[in-house]
């Protein structure tokens, strides 16, 4: 068995509610964590918080100064800044991992025991994490599935838009993480309205349409009502806008009643019943 390291990329930006918990798993599960606090583009520079601050607390992490070039899109911002991280890293040799790591993405310690036991295998290139992504709550949520962790097998490799690893897709050695062990994708239940500027920034104004007349309304005791809506505006019988996040057979969602990664449930985030109600009183978080 070898023992490769782990390379954690955390990108944040007006996550403070997120980055103590998202950072206290970076440094749990890997050997090497670099951090960016950027806004991504000029439209988001108005959701700054105390997130920059909170990451100076820490000593374990690797905290870089860096904003992507002017002129370069929202859309392909991540990958500067991962390959500006990359560049930054002291781990950055063939045979380690790059493990992409979200502030609103959480695993359970058994996932992780399971991508370790994968990235010390030496037979994979990638890994695909099967996920629930949660929608107004932590109990609620459609399915998912996502790449978030590469192997590098050439120090030339490179993250290419959009945060793609640079042989994404090409290789079959990929192992695939069942939802049953999968991540906690909690991207929905942060101020959606950066999301939502982000979106129109990225001229993908379609989406920030759905989330003012479906999502800010969706009622979780009404949801036939809601997912014929979605039908009549978008085209699908679902809470979402697109297939790219999966209902149930009926179009609703589905229900968790579990537990939630460690790091969520020390911080008291899954106790909130209502993300959109908590989100209201943040700075750029007014009800749409």
């Amino acid at each position: 068995m070898e023992n490769n390291k782990l390379i954690g990329l955390v990108v944040a930006w007006g996550a403070q509610d997120w980055i103590r918990p998202a950072l206290n798993q970076a440094l749990e599960f890997c050997d090497e964590v670099m951090v960016v606090v950027s806004p991504f583009g000029p439209t988001l520079r108005q959701y700054e918080d105390d997130t920059y601050n909170i990451c100076k607390e820490y000593k374990g992490i690797k905290l870089l100064d860096y904003e992507p070039p002017q002129g370069v899109c929202t859309r392909h911002a991540n990958c500067y800044i991962a390959n500006h991280m990359l560049e930054h890293s002291s781990l950055r040799v063939p045979g380690n991992w790059i493990w992409i790591l979200d502030t609103d993405e959480f695993y359970m310690d058994s996932t992780y025991k399971e991508i370790k036991s994968v990235i010390d295998d030496g037979g994979y290139n990638w890994i695909t994490i099967e996920s629930k992504f949660f929608y107004i709550n932590m109990q609620h949520y459609l399915d998912e599935i996502g790449e978030r962790i590469f192997r590098i097998a050439d120090i030339n490799e490179k993250f290419i838009p959009t945060i793609k690893w640079t042989n994404w897709g090409k290789s079959k050695n990929r192992y695939v993480i069942r939802r049953s062990n999968g991540m906690f994708h909690y991207s929905m239940l942060t101020n959606t309205n950066r999301h939502c500027a982000k979106w129109r920034e990225r001229d993908q104004s379609d989406r920030a349409e759905w989330h003012d007349r479906i999502y800010i309304h969706y009622d979780l005791d009404n949801e036939e009502y809601w997912t014929n809506e979605n039908l009549k505006r978008y085209g699908i019988k679902s809470p979402w806008f697109n297939i790219g996040a999966i209902s149930n057979k009926e179009g609703k969602l589905f229900k968790y009643e579990g537990r939630h990664p460690k790091f969520i449930e020390e911080a008291g985030l899954h106790k909130i019943k209502d993300f959109r109600e908590f989100n209201k009183a943040k700075i750029g978080g007014k009800e749409t």
